[in-house]
């Protein structure tokens, strides 16, 4: 039986970057350098820029489309349904 273990992610992504830094430090290059260089900044500044306005774009979108589906769920089935019918049971025992 197959069991998802997030653990065991977390430890080969952490191998994984450990791995990429020994190659990366085989073929002699510095990271270090890399980024604190104009163009890399510069680099990093522009990747910053791009995942912050994918983040707004990803975050609207679920809040335009998904976000009342998911509402609107916990409030029929959730609240309305499952919850008065733990309500009703726990009147009759207490």
């Amino acid at each position: 039986m197959l069991k998802n273990n997030k653990q065991s992610g977390l430890a080969k992504l952490i191998l994984l970057i450990i791995v990429a830094v020994l190659i990366l430090s085989y073929l002699g290059i510095n990271i270090q350098k890399i980024a604190e260089s104009d163009t890399g900044k510069s680099n990093f500044a522009y990747l910053g820029r791009f995942l912050g306005q994918f983040w707004g774009y990803l975050t609207s979108t679920y809040q335009s489309t998904v976000g009342p589906f998911v509402l609107n769920f916990w409030n029929d089935v959730i609240i309305n349904k499952f919850w008065s019918s733990i309500s009703g049971l726990t009147g009759k025992f207490f």
